[in-house]
């Protein structure tokens, strides 16, 4: 499993620019890099010499800006083919031009939403920038360089996103935060408004967290942090400091953490765990806390009563085939006395967004509830052993050096019982007796 992650602190909202500042800032891509990325965007009498990052402060802290010559901008987009022309220009991989399309796609599909277009039919106003273009296709340029992928999915997760509030002027008027492409675009993303009266959150920041986050958490996840990134925005804002920061680490990888010693109960090792029993001074309780993992898993649930129950099958099967770790069935008495089922998932954050929608799509419920929990595990592996019926895998778990369980892969034993023609218990006490 790749463990490279992002986390996205969204206090001060998000915004195209302050999304590429904050990325170049974790100094992970050499400037070389980027000048060359600059000019592979082909943009007519546009080069790297006309973008830079000037390093500035917001309310004491220090990140980069985005400036760029607006003089040498000669190229201004009108509609969606243009765009796409421009895209087709850039001399970047085909994985990468593919995500700068779809997150343009977001921002067109929210343009027609808004004026009840179609796609030719729009008529492209803040997206349709030279700096939008930018903003996008080196984000998506840096996040390809940082190698976030895992099984088809983006390790990057976001906090809630702080829209601003108050009344701003667009293009198409004068309306209140946030503006309806941000609205919609943020549809179903955790959003809150708090700050000064003014728009925090653009379309194109949007957009970019839309794409780009597999989940959104209201804490950092455990991970070891490599590298800490802040964009800043043009604003000086009264309340916040106009910064995007973005964390760049490895998820899970210390099998524990330091604790505190504040005393103040705020903890990230397991040992925390362990100290709730007894005050921790309990002798018979040895310390086996650096023989243990810590990490997160996502769990999903959602109540149902109004099913045909044989679907059930079909759900689970299909969930586990997305990505699951784990899929579980809990009786219940809901409302009405009504006997019913509560559907949980176990997942990992970048899964969230795929069996939310196998959920939604395979089941009758309208909302599944999810919680990224803390998780203690020990080692396991699996290894094959010689029996009399041939060779059968077998799970094996262990703390330290010590083994703890051993347990036969039930599929085996059922094949070799049938193959066999003997009973399953059979099998069972035989290669027991041999694994013990």
């Amino acid at each position: 499993m790749n463990q490279n992650t992002i986390y996205i602190d969204c206090f001060s909202g998000v915004s195209g620019d302050k999304f590429l500042s904050a990325l170049y800032n974790l100094d992970l891509i050499k400037e070389k890099q980027l000048c060359d990325a600059v000019d592979n965007l082909n943009i007519q009498n546009f080069s790297s010499k006309d973008i830079f990052f000037e390093e500035t402060q917001k309310k004491g802290f220090r990140g980069l800006f985005l400036r760029i010559n607006q003089d040498k901008i000669s190229v201004k987009f009108k509609t969606v083919n243009e765009v796409d022309k421009q895209i087709n220009l850039i001399n970047f991989k085909n994985d990468i031009k593919n995500d700068i399309r779809l997150i343009y796609n977001i921002l067109f599909e929210a343009e027609g939403y808004i004026h009840g277009k179609s796609l030719k039919e729009l008529h492209l106003h803040e997206v349709a920038s030279i700096d939008t273009l930018i903003d996008v296709s080196l984000s998506a340029f840096i996040i390809n360089e940082l190698n976030l992928k895992n099984n088809g999915n983006y390790n990057i997760i976001c906090s809630k996103i702080n829209l601003g509030s108050g009344i701003i002027d667009i293009s198409h008027g004068t309306l209140s935060v946030p503006p309806p492409a941000v609205s919609y675009i943020l549809k179903e993303v955790p959003v809150y408004g708090f700050g000064d009266d003014t728009e925090l959150t653009t379309p194109t920041g949007a957009a970019l967290i839309k794409y780009y986050a597999g989940g959104f958490s209201e804490k950092i996840p455990s991970m070891e942090i490599i590298s800490e990134g802040y964009g800043c925005g043009s604003k000086d804002l009264n309340r916040l400091a106009n910064i995007l920061r973005i964390f760049y680490g490895k998820l899970n990888k210390h099998s524990s953490l330091s604790c505190n010693s504040d005393n103040s109960g705020s903890c990230d090792d397991i040992s925390h765990y362990k100290n709730n029993i007894d005050g921790g001074n309990n002798p018979q309780i040895p310390d086996m806390t650096d023989m243990m993992n810590y990490g997160e898993i996502v769990e999903m649930q959602c109540n149902i009563d109004d099913m045909n129950p044989e679907i059930y099958d079909f759900v689970i099967e299909k969930l586990f085939k997305n990505g699951a770790a784990d899929v579980f069935l809990t009786p219940v008495i809901m409302k009405k006395n009504r006997p019913g089922i509560v559907l949980n998932v176990l997942c990992d954050v970048p899964s969230i967004k795929k069996l939310s929608a196998v959920i939604m799509e395979e089941t009758t419920t309208i909302g599944v509830r999810i919680a990224i929990k803390d998780k203690i595990y020990i080692d396991r592996f699996t290894e094959e052993i010689n029996t009399p019926y041939g060779t059968i895998k077998v799970k094996v778990s262990k703390l330290g050096n010590k083994i703890l369980n051993k347990k036969p892969e039930y599929e085996n034993l059922k094949k070799i019982a049938l193959n066999n023609n003997v009973s399953l218990k059979e099998v069972y006490s035989v290669v027991n007796r041999i694994i013990k």
